[in-house]
Order: C-alpha cells, then sequence, then structure tokens
C-alpha cells in the first residue's frame, strides 16, 4: 500500500525571528541616535561645568581678584622659576587680604618692576593722625615676612587729599604724610626688615590719584603705598629660593635664623612708642 504524501505549508512573509532581530536592530539604532544627540546637546553645559572647574582652580580667563595686572600684560618671561617664587608670596598675601574682607582697603598691583600696595590711610591711621592703629598690623606682618625673604628695596610713600590740616604736630600735609610713611617703615622695621632696604617718603595732595573736588576722590588720595622694587640682579644671585626643597639653606633654614634673630627695639620718632617684635607697641613709660 502506498504511503500517504505530507502537505508541505509555505509560510508567507518574514520568519518571526526576522521581524524580532529588525525590531531590535531599529531600537538599539534609535538609542544611538539619542545619545549623539544628547551630546552634542550637553557641549554647552560641559563648557559651562569646565569653565566652573578653571574657576574653582584659580585658572580664570579674567579672575576677580585684588591683584591688577599693568597694560600690557607682563610676559611671559616674567614668570620664570625665580620670579615664580616672588608671584607665590604675592599671593599668599592677597589670600589675607580677601580672607580679612580687606579687598576695598587695599589693593595690589604686580608691575614690571616690582610689587605695589596700596593701602587706604583710614584703615591705617585715624584723622589727622600718624599712629598706626592695631587692625593692619597683621596684614603689615604678612607682608614683612614677603620682604624678608626677598630683601629688595622696600618704599613706603605718603600721601595726602588736600584739605590743609594745621596742628602742632604737622603744619601741612606734608609733614603728615612723611610722619605715616616713616610709622610704617619702622613697624616693618620692628618685624625684621633691614632698615637699609627702607625709605620713607611723603608726597603730601601732590600726587593724586582722583580729583579732590568730591569725597569719593579725596578718599582715594588718602592712602600709604608700599612698593618691593624687584631687583633682578639680586634674584638671580641667590643661591635659594623661597619655595626650593631639600637644602638647610631653604626656607626652614631661614625662618630658624629668624627666630633665633635678637629683638631689636625700635622707637618711633613720631608717636614717641616702642615696637618690639611682632608683640606690637609698648609705651615708653611701661604702661
Amino acid at each position: 500500500m502506498a504511503k500517504k504524501a505530507k502537505n508541505i505549508i509555505i509560510k508567507q512573509g518574514l520568519d518571526e525571528w526576522v521581524m524580532t532581530y529588525g525590531d531590535m536592530m531599529s531600537l538599539l539604532l534609535t538609542f544611538f541616535v539619542l545619545i549623539v544627540s544628547f551630546s552634542s546637546m550637553q557641549e554647552s553645559k560641559f563648557h559651562q561645568a569646565a569653565s566652573s572647574l578653571r574657576s574653582a582652580f584659580g585658572v580664570m580667563s579674567s579672575p576677580e581678584s585684588v591683584i591688577v595686572f599693568d597694560t600690557p600684560l607682563v610676559p611671559q618671561s616674567y614668570f620664570q622659576s625665580k620670579d615664580a617664587d616672588l608671584l607665590y608670596e604675592v599671593r599668599n598675601v592677597e589670600k589675607k587680604i580677601l580672607e580679612d574682607g580687606l579687598q576695598d582697603e587695599v589693593a595690589v598691583e604686580v608691575k614690571n618692576d616690582g610689587v605695589l600696595f596700596r593701602i587706604q590711610a583710614p584703615f591705617m591711621f585715624d584723622s589727622g593722625s600718624a599712629r598706626l592703629k592695631a587692625p593692619p598690623r597683621d596684614l603689615l606682618a604678612q607682608m614683612a615676612g614677603m620682604f624678608n625673604k626677598f630683601p629688595f628695596e622696600v618704599a613706603v610713600q605718603g600721601h595726602t587729599d588736600n584739605v590743609p590740616i594745621r596742628s602742632s604736630q604737622f603744619p601741612s600735609n606734608w609733614e603728615l604724610s612723611a610722619a605715616r610713611a616713616v610709622a610704617v617703615a619702622r613697624y616693618f622695621q620692628s618685624l625684621g626688615v633691614p632698615p637699609e632696604n627702607l625709605s620713607a617718603t611723603g608726597y603730601g595732595e601732590f600726587r593724586p590719584l582722583a580729583g579732590n573736588d568730591t569725597a569719593a576722590g579725596r578718599a582715594k588720595n588718602r592712602r600709604v603705598e608700599v612698593f618691593l622694587k624687584l631687583d633682578r640682579k639680586k634674584l638671580d644671585r641667590q643661591k635659594q629660593l623661597p619655595l626650593a626643597e631639600g637644602k638647610a639653606t631653604g626656607t626652614a633654614a631661614r625662618d630658624e635664623q629668624a627666630e633665633n634673630k635678637p629683638e631689636r627695639p625700635i622707637i618711633d620718632p613720631v608717636t614717641s612708642e616702642l615696637f618690639r617684635g611682632g608683640t606690637g607697641i609698648l609705651p615708653l613709660n611701661g604702661k
């Protein structure tokens, strides 16, 4: 008896696995297209995040700082290894200014030939007085520490507005500005800055920064400027830089020498008071 032939069923269309595979490929393609589109959309936010990181680490195109650079900017050759040590110390002083909230009282300007500290006179002295007040002494002490590490010439300059002063102690603004410059220089000397590196000059109202016809201009003109003149020849002759490590002649050795250095009592010729090291002012009568 002959076998019964089996019926062959021919399916129309695609197999089920082909459709599933095609769906999966379409989903993957869509997924990768979305990833590419998201990365393009986030590019601006990426730049914002990178800018924020640069700001956090102090790498800013236009930093908000109390340090003002000359125009044109200092050439790249200025930031050599030796000069970088000086700039590092300037940054430490700037940090002190910002931490104490003194950015309205003190400005720091980096010039090609040195560093200028401009301090408002009311922050340092009472009106018509050349007696150094207590608040600025911590800042002056930090500046003196930098001056001791870089034994260059330090010029202290006193300035006033054009409002006349006629007192028994100061016949004119000239004497007042000179006395204030001497008071600051004397305080630096009491903190160990060599007196041969210090100079004090009073300019009175004759070198104003702004017009004296307004109260704001007069306030800007009442100031004390401390200029650390950069002597690159002397800097090149230094055998050890302040930031160098691993040598006995480095910062630690200098600090140890400073601690062992005897204090030099200094009499302020203006106020007849006694400076003694970094402990402040002591009256001559001992009280």
